[in-house]
């Protein structure tokens, strides 16, 4: 076995998700030279029995993740990979939910041939046709200059339905991302695991790794040219609202203090500070709930957790 390429899926507990769209999408591939890892931190077999029930026509590894966590399960399958299969060049991160276009890892091993590409970004489309407020949100976005995969200086991370191929961006989307191995064996870069903190569903882990690269200039982060991903977003692993709430104030504090350090003047982490208001506040309506009171108790976990 000496593949090029190297597809992890991290899962738990959603053996419904990956067989239905991650394993049946790799199976649709027009690149095929490729392995796929799955590394399951279920409490079952279910996922295990869906991958033997399977008729899948590439190479497939499956493990018993050691460590549950969304990010300590890619850090641990990219290890493996980078031990145990030295031939791989590239690394396809993708979530259980996700289902590939058939020609997205040829467009990804496409832009790596580019100078100074180390992470690629497969770009993500809708799975249904935009709501009105979806394309108002797109609208508004274009009118603010937001016309492209980026990030404000205070970590809001934005993008487009519908953006072009081959374009430079600043952060790339875990449901679809290609890294060059260099990131691991020459950067010495991982996934940060103290996103963990508040739950197993490390939030924002992909923004924080792709970002970081980006932003301290260590390499190039461009959408591939060809190839996209559908993200389902079956969401039966997400934190409650209390985690959730702890997980967004603790791990993007700590993304701006590893991005700026002592560099953020007083004005950005001022709008620093009314984004995370506003985006906690968000999550009431996003989790379509009224309870406060686990929000203000999350804040200040997270708060009390930052300060030791």
């Amino acid at each position: 076995m000496s593949p090029e390429m190297a597809v992890i899926v991290a899962t738990k507990d959603r053996a419904e998700a990956i067989r239905k769209y991650a394993l049946p999408s790799l199976n649709r591939s027009e690149y095929r030279d490729f392995v796929c890892v799955v590394w399951d931190a279920s409490r079952d077999e279910a996922t295990r029995a869906a991958m033997e029930e399977g008729s899948w026509e590439f190479q497939l590894l499956y493990f018993r993740a050691p460590r549950p966590g969304s990010s300590s399960q890619r850090n641990d399958a990219a290890r493996y990979v980078l031990e145990a299969i030295p031939s791989v060049r590239h690394v396809v991160f993708i979530d259980d939910d996700s289902e590939l276009s058939p020609d997205a890892l040829g467009g990804v091993r496409a832009a790596f041939q580019e100078e100074g590409v180390r992470i690629v970004n497969i770009r993500m489309k809708p799975v249904a046709p935009p709501s009105f407020r979806r394309r108002a949100s797109q609208a508004m976005k274009r009118l603010l200059g937001m016309n492209r995969h980026g990030a404000t200086p205070y970590l809001y991370n934005y993008g487009g339905d519908d953006e072009p191929g081959g374009i430079e961006v600043d952060w790339a989307s875990g449901g679809g991302m290609g890294v060059d191995v260099s990131v691991f064996k020459e950067l010495r870069f991982f996934f940060l695991e103290e996103f963990q903190r508040f739950g197993g569903y490390a939030l924002g882990e992909d923004f924080a790794f792709s970002y970081y690269v980006s932003r301290k200039g260590f390499g190039r982060v461009v959408n591939s040219r060809e190839g996209y991903f559908l993200h389902y977003a079956v969401g039966s692993a997400r934190l409650d609202v209390e985690n959730m709430a702890a997980s967004k104030w603790y791990n993007f504090h700590l993304l701006f203090d590893r991005i700026y350090g002592k560099e953020g003047g007083l004005w950005l982490r001022a709008r620093f500070k009314l984004f995370m208001c506003a985006a906690t506040v968000k999550l009431l309506f996003r989790a379509r709930s009224l309870d406060v009171p686990a929000v203000l108790r999350g804040v200040s976990a997270a708060r009390e957790q930052a300060a030791q």
